[in-house]
Protein backbone atom coordinates (compact mmCIF):
# COMPACT_ATOMS: atom_id res chain seq x y z
CA UNK A 1 0.00 0.00 0.00
CA UNK A 2 1.16 3.54 -0.97
CA UNK A 3 1.74 5.92 1.67
CA UNK A 4 -0.68 9.29 2.13
CA UNK A 5 0.63 12.32 1.53
CA UNK A 6 -1.06 15.30 2.81
CA UNK A 7 -0.14 18.70 1.11
CA UNK A 8 -1.48 21.92 2.55
CA UNK A 9 -2.10 24.91 0.84
CA UNK A 10 -2.34 27.96 2.72
CA UNK A 11 -3.49 31.85 1.56
CA UNK A 12 -0.73 34.23 2.48
CA UNK A 13 -3.65 36.22 4.75
CA UNK A 14 -4.53 33.21 6.80
CA UNK A 15 -0.51 33.02 7.51
CA UNK A 16 -1.03 36.79 8.76
CA UNK A 17 -2.98 36.34 11.49
CA UNK A 18 -1.08 35.05 14.56
CA UNK A 19 -4.16 33.76 16.46
CA UNK A 20 -5.54 32.04 12.87
CA UNK A 21 -1.84 30.86 12.57
CA UNK A 22 -1.47 29.24 15.68
CA UNK A 23 -4.76 27.17 15.52
CA UNK A 24 -3.60 26.17 12.07
CA UNK A 25 -0.71 24.74 12.85
CA UNK A 26 -2.25 22.83 16.09
CA UNK A 27 -4.68 21.21 13.65
CA UNK A 28 -2.18 20.52 10.63
CA UNK A 29 0.04 18.88 13.41
CA UNK A 30 -2.48 16.71 14.34
CA UNK A 31 -3.18 15.13 10.60
CA UNK A 32 -1.21 11.84 10.16
CA UNK A 33 0.91 11.05 7.67
CA UNK A 34 3.26 12.53 5.83
CA UNK A 35 2.62 16.05 5.35
CA UNK A 36 3.76 19.11 3.16
CA UNK A 37 3.05 23.02 3.91
CA UNK A 38 3.02 25.57 0.97
CA UNK A 39 2.21 29.12 2.31
CA UNK A 40 1.64 32.21 0.11
CA UNK A 41 1.57 36.07 0.02
CA UNK A 42 -1.03 38.05 1.55
CA UNK A 43 -0.99 42.11 2.59
CA UNK A 44 2.33 41.92 4.20
CA UNK A 45 4.69 42.99 1.61
CA UNK A 46 2.10 45.56 0.35
CA UNK A 47 2.35 47.32 4.06
CA UNK A 48 5.88 47.33 4.01
CA UNK A 49 6.59 48.96 0.83
CA UNK A 50 4.14 51.79 2.05
CA UNK A 51 6.44 51.90 4.89
CA UNK A 52 9.26 52.26 2.91
CA UNK A 53 7.38 55.17 1.11
CA UNK A 54 6.73 53.51 -2.58
CA UNK A 55 3.24 51.45 -3.78
CA UNK A 56 3.52 48.52 -4.88
CA UNK A 57 2.31 48.74 -9.03
CA UNK A 58 -0.34 47.05 -10.40
CA UNK A 59 -1.93 45.67 -14.13
CA UNK A 60 -5.39 47.51 -15.41
CA UNK A 61 -6.91 43.69 -13.73
CA UNK A 62 -4.77 44.20 -10.27
CA UNK A 63 -2.11 42.11 -10.85
CA UNK A 64 0.81 43.20 -8.64
CA UNK A 65 3.99 44.13 -11.34
CA UNK A 66 7.12 42.34 -9.53
CA UNK A 67 9.72 44.28 -10.51
CA UNK A 68 13.21 44.02 -8.95
CA UNK A 69 12.62 46.10 -5.62
CA UNK A 70 9.70 44.17 -4.97
CA UNK A 71 10.93 40.84 -5.63
CA UNK A 72 13.52 41.49 -2.94
CA UNK A 73 10.48 42.43 -1.13
CA UNK A 74 8.75 39.29 -1.60
CA UNK A 75 12.14 36.99 -0.64
CA UNK A 76 12.54 38.96 2.46
CA UNK A 77 9.07 38.82 4.01
CA UNK A 78 7.80 35.38 2.81
CA UNK A 79 10.92 33.65 2.34
CA UNK A 80 12.43 35.24 5.32
CA UNK A 81 10.52 36.22 8.34
CA UNK A 82 6.86 34.64 7.64
CA UNK A 83 8.31 31.03 6.70
CA UNK A 84 11.00 31.23 9.83
CA UNK A 85 7.84 32.14 11.73
CA UNK A 86 5.79 29.14 10.66
CA UNK A 87 9.12 26.40 11.41
CA UNK A 88 8.82 28.07 14.47
CA UNK A 89 5.69 27.34 15.45
CA UNK A 90 5.96 23.77 14.02
CA UNK A 91 8.69 23.10 16.09
CA UNK A 92 6.86 23.92 19.02
CA UNK A 93 3.89 22.14 17.78
CA UNK A 94 6.56 18.79 17.63
CA UNK A 95 7.14 18.89 13.80
CA UNK A 96 10.86 18.44 12.25
CA UNK A 97 10.01 21.48 10.18
CA UNK A 98 12.35 22.60 7.34
CA UNK A 99 12.05 26.45 6.18
CA UNK A 100 12.30 26.59 2.23
CA UNK A 101 11.89 28.18 -0.95
CA UNK A 102 11.27 27.18 -4.31
CA UNK A 103 15.07 28.06 -4.74
CA UNK A 104 16.57 25.99 -2.04
CA UNK A 105 18.10 22.63 -3.11
CA UNK A 106 16.27 23.51 -6.81
CA UNK A 107 13.51 22.51 -5.64
CA UNK A 108 10.71 24.60 -8.34
CA UNK A 109 12.73 26.01 -11.01
CA UNK A 110 10.59 28.09 -13.44
CA UNK A 111 10.46 30.30 -16.45
CA UNK A 112 9.76 34.08 -16.42
CA UNK A 113 5.91 35.09 -17.53
CA UNK A 114 6.62 36.54 -21.07
CA UNK A 115 6.65 40.56 -21.22
CA UNK A 116 3.72 40.46 -23.59
CA UNK A 117 0.79 40.77 -23.37
CA UNK A 118 1.59 42.48 -19.94
CA UNK A 119 4.47 42.92 -18.38
CA UNK A 120 4.00 41.33 -14.59
CA UNK A 121 7.98 41.44 -13.72
CA UNK A 122 9.72 38.85 -12.30
CA UNK A 123 6.93 36.15 -11.61
CA UNK A 124 7.57 32.80 -13.29
CA UNK A 125 5.54 29.60 -13.92
CA UNK A 126 6.55 26.37 -12.91
CA UNK A 127 8.85 24.65 -15.22
CA UNK A 128 9.93 21.64 -13.31
CA UNK A 129 9.31 20.24 -9.38
CA UNK A 130 12.36 18.08 -8.01
CA UNK A 131 10.17 15.34 -6.42
CA UNK A 132 13.43 13.11 -5.83
CA UNK A 133 14.60 15.66 -2.94
CA UNK A 134 11.11 15.98 -1.71
CA UNK A 135 11.23 12.33 -1.36
CA UNK A 136 14.26 12.08 0.12
CA UNK A 137 13.16 15.21 2.94
CA UNK A 138 9.64 13.16 3.53
CA UNK A 139 10.97 9.38 3.49
CA UNK A 140 13.39 11.22 6.27
CA UNK A 141 10.33 12.30 8.59
CA UNK A 142 11.02 16.00 7.35
CA UNK A 143 8.09 18.71 7.16
CA UNK A 144 8.83 20.87 4.34
CA UNK A 145 7.31 24.54 4.86
CA UNK A 146 7.49 25.73 1.26
CA UNK A 147 7.16 29.99 0.10
CA UNK A 148 6.15 29.79 -3.65
CA UNK A 149 9.47 31.85 -4.62
CA UNK A 150 11.88 29.91 -7.54
CA UNK A 151 14.68 30.55 -9.77
CA UNK A 152 14.82 30.34 -14.07
CA UNK A 153 17.99 28.03 -13.02
CA UNK A 154 20.20 31.93 -14.36
CA UNK A 155 20.45 33.05 -11.06
CA UNK A 156 17.42 35.24 -11.36
CA UNK A 157 14.50 35.06 -8.31
CA UNK A 158 11.22 34.88 -9.66
CA UNK A 159 7.90 34.90 -7.45
CA UNK A 160 5.88 32.17 -7.70
CA UNK A 161 2.07 31.73 -7.62
CA UNK A 162 0.73 29.64 -4.61
CA UNK A 163 -1.80 27.97 -5.39
CA UNK A 164 -0.30 26.92 -8.92
CA UNK A 165 2.94 25.92 -6.75
CA UNK A 166 1.34 23.74 -4.12
CA UNK A 167 -0.80 21.88 -7.42
CA UNK A 168 2.77 21.52 -9.31
CA UNK A 169 4.39 19.87 -6.19
CA UNK A 170 1.11 17.85 -5.79
CA UNK A 171 1.07 16.51 -8.83
CA UNK A 172 4.43 15.36 -9.60
CA UNK A 173 4.29 13.49 -5.99
CA UNK A 174 1.31 11.44 -7.32
CA UNK A 175 4.13 9.17 -8.68
CA UNK A 176 5.35 8.04 -5.00
CA UNK A 177 2.45 8.79 -3.01
CA UNK A 178 -1.51 9.25 -2.70
CA UNK A 179 -1.80 12.22 -2.43
CA UNK A 180 -4.35 14.78 -1.04
CA UNK A 181 -4.34 18.91 -1.53
CA UNK A 182 -6.15 20.49 1.39
CA UNK A 183 -6.58 24.51 0.53
CA UNK A 184 -7.06 26.65 3.14
CA UNK A 185 -8.76 29.90 2.36
CA UNK A 186 -9.43 33.06 4.17
CA UNK A 187 -12.85 33.61 4.73
CA UNK A 188 -14.80 31.44 1.64
CA UNK A 189 -16.27 28.18 3.97
CA UNK A 190 -15.36 26.42 0.07
CA UNK A 191 -17.71 26.47 -2.96
CA UNK A 192 -21.46 28.25 -1.71
CA UNK A 193 -24.69 27.62 -3.75
CA UNK A 194 -25.35 31.67 -2.28
CA UNK A 195 -22.55 33.70 -1.60
CA UNK A 196 -24.41 35.37 0.85
CA UNK A 197 -25.27 32.07 2.99
CA UNK A 198 -21.60 31.06 4.36
CA UNK A 199 -23.33 27.26 5.26
CA UNK A 200 -24.81 26.83 1.94
CA UNK A 201 -21.27 24.90 1.48
CA UNK A 202 -21.53 21.87 -1.76
CA UNK A 203 -19.69 19.21 0.27
CA UNK A 204 -18.76 17.23 -3.01
CA UNK A 205 -18.60 19.08 -6.05
CA UNK A 206 -18.88 17.29 -9.36
CA UNK A 207 -17.22 18.31 -12.44
CA UNK A 208 -20.57 18.40 -14.37
CA UNK A 209 -22.09 20.56 -11.28
CA UNK A 210 -19.22 23.14 -10.96
CA UNK A 211 -20.08 23.56 -15.04
CA UNK A 212 -23.30 24.75 -14.31
CA UNK A 213 -23.06 26.59 -11.77
CA UNK A 214 -20.02 28.82 -13.31
CA UNK A 215 -22.37 28.84 -16.79
CA UNK A 216 -25.29 30.38 -13.84
CA UNK A 217 -22.98 32.60 -12.51
CA UNK A 218 -23.48 30.95 -8.67
CA UNK A 219 -20.05 30.34 -8.54
CA UNK A 220 -17.88 33.66 -8.34
CA UNK A 221 -15.32 34.26 -10.68
CA UNK A 222 -12.96 34.87 -8.17
CA UNK A 223 -13.02 31.33 -7.21
CA UNK A 224 -12.34 30.28 -11.17
CA UNK A 225 -8.63 29.41 -11.04
CA UNK A 226 -8.80 27.33 -7.20
CA UNK A 227 -11.26 25.27 -8.57
CA UNK A 228 -10.21 24.67 -12.22
CA UNK A 229 -6.52 24.07 -10.90
CA UNK A 230 -8.77 21.67 -8.11
CA UNK A 231 -9.69 19.49 -11.44
CA UNK A 232 -6.69 19.91 -13.01
CA UNK A 233 -5.29 18.22 -10.01
CA UNK A 234 -7.14 15.43 -9.90
CA UNK A 235 -6.89 14.94 -13.86
CA UNK A 236 -2.79 14.51 -12.54
CA UNK A 237 -3.22 11.90 -10.39
CA UNK A 238 -4.42 13.88 -7.14
CA UNK A 239 -6.61 11.59 -4.81
CA UNK A 240 -8.37 14.82 -3.28
CA UNK A 241 -8.67 18.24 -3.03
CA UNK A 242 -10.74 19.81 -0.27
CA UNK A 243 -11.50 23.47 -0.13
CA UNK A 244 -11.83 24.89 3.19
CA UNK A 245 -11.79 27.56 5.49
CA UNK A 246 -9.60 27.97 7.60
CA UNK A 247 -11.92 28.14 11.11
CA UNK A 248 -13.08 24.83 10.09
CA UNK A 249 -9.73 23.58 9.25
CA UNK A 250 -9.88 21.41 12.43
CA UNK A 251 -12.99 19.37 10.74
CA UNK A 252 -11.33 17.75 7.10
CA UNK A 253 -15.18 16.40 6.50
CA UNK A 254 -16.03 19.76 6.15
CA UNK A 255 -15.57 22.57 3.40
CA UNK A 256 -15.81 21.10 -0.72
CA UNK A 257 -14.63 17.95 -1.50
CA UNK A 258 -13.31 17.45 -5.08
CA UNK A 259 -12.53 14.33 -6.19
Amino acid sequence: MRKKLTIVNVEGIVVEDPQNLRALIRNFAAIEGLKLFVHGEGTMVSMVAEKMGFTIRQTSNGRDIIDDRVMDLVTMVYGGLVNKRLVAIMQWRGLNALGLTGVDLNLVLSNKVPIKPVNVGRVGTVRRVNSSMLVKLLEEGVVPVIAPITHDGKGNLLNGDVKMFAYEIARTLTLAYDVTVINVMGEENGVLTNENNPDSIIPMLRRTQYKALREKGIVKSSAFSTIDNAFSAIDHGVKEVVLINVARFSDLNGGTHIK
